[in-house]
């Protein structure tokens, strides 16, 4: 999330979840919003989001200030990341049961076909959305360029994408 708004020059990315005075950019905004109800008590905003982190066992938001404004980033927790997998598992399990063809090109689900190399990638990924291409090789004992090779179609054919960078992206099972 990204606001070109302003934070007080006290408060850093660094001690916003720490007890600190609250300084409302706009006051009047900020008491309209108190009488509204919208805003229980002042400066509790970083106090709640880390209570609520530390209860569902999800990372603190990473926050930027900087002169041009704030960018925060919600990052997912292991849970849901974990049920993500799972659910992608299961889809994906689903659609190897229905696959009747080994051969790229031929009708399988959304008109497109995986082999047999293929089926073990989706597989592995579906189990641990985070796995390098390296760490699929050697779980396969496949060479890594065939994996790079196989990972190629899948992504060409809508099968497969990549969000985020090598090290530490995840994979994304489309259909």
């Amino acid at each position: 999330m990204w606001n070109d708004g302003k934070f007080p020059k006290e408060l850093t990315s660094r001690n916003l979840y720490e007890k600190h005075h609250s300084k409302p950019y706009n006051p009047l905004i900020a008491q309209t919003f108190f009488k509204a109800g919208f805003i229980e008590a002042w400066g509790r905003g970083f106090e709640k989001i880390k209570e609520e982190c530390n209860k569902f066992k999800t990372p603190l938001p990473e926050i930027e200030i900087n002169d041009t404004g704030v960018m925060i980033k919600c990052l997912p927790s292991k849970a849901y990341i974990d049920s993500l997998s799972k659910m992608q598992n299961l889809q994906l399990n689903i659609r190897l049961k229905n696959s009747t063809s080994n051969n790229v090109g031929n009708n399988v689900g959304n008109n497109v076909g995986i082999n047999e190399t293929q089926k073990k990638i989706l597989e592995v990924i579906a189990n641990d959305s985070s796995i390098t291409q390296n760490d699929i090789a050697i779980k396969l004992g496949i060479s890594k360029r065939t994996i790079e090779r196989n990972i190629s179609i899948l992504k060409e054919n809508k099968i497969l994408e990549r969000s985020g960078n090598n090290k530490k992206g995840i994979w994304k099972i489309i259909r």
